[in-house]
């Protein structure tokens, strides 16, 4: 017994030592759990916003109508979202087509139009003056 208390009166500072170190190694530990905790919370936090976006693109990608351009392979939400400006564009062009069709025809409601445009010169300045109108209006959708 008496070379139990002679060794633990010499190793009395190692075991000092070990004990700061494990209350150390307990600090560190505590601050580590707590970093994984508000890691996780954060990762919570950022999938929730990722998922609003993708209910929000996907939204958008819903508007604008796709359909016409069949891939072999479906399309991921962000290469749908990729062409929802040329589908925009596409509407509004054809939009403005209707329109400016509808206004004309409002304006000579009983003529064929369709003869109007066979045979005239492309080069004419009044169809020129035409088109200069025409690509101001698809310049004003691009803005």
């Amino acid at each position: 017994m008496l070379d139990l208390k002679l060794l633990m009166y010499c190793r009395a500072d190692e075991i000092e030592k070990l004990q700061k170190m494990k209350a150390d190694f307990d600090t560190q530990l505590v601050d580590m759990l707590r970093q994984v905790k508000d890691l996780s919370e954060s990762m919570i936090s950022l999938q929730q916003k990722l998922d609003e976006l993708k209910v929000t693109a996907q939204a958008v990608v819903d508007m604008v109508d796709l359909s016409e351009e069949e891939a072999e392979a479906p399309l991921t939400l962000v290469e749908q979202l990729r062409k929802v400006p040329q589908g925009i564009m596409k509407y509004l062009s054809e939009t403005t087509r209707q329109y400016v069709s509808g206004l004309v025809k409002s304006y000579w409601p009983y003529e064929i139009l369709a003869p109007l445009g066979k045979g005239m010169n492309p080069d004419c300045d009044e169809i020129r003056e035409v088109k200069l109108v025409a690509d101001r209006i698809v310049d004003s959708f691009e803005q």
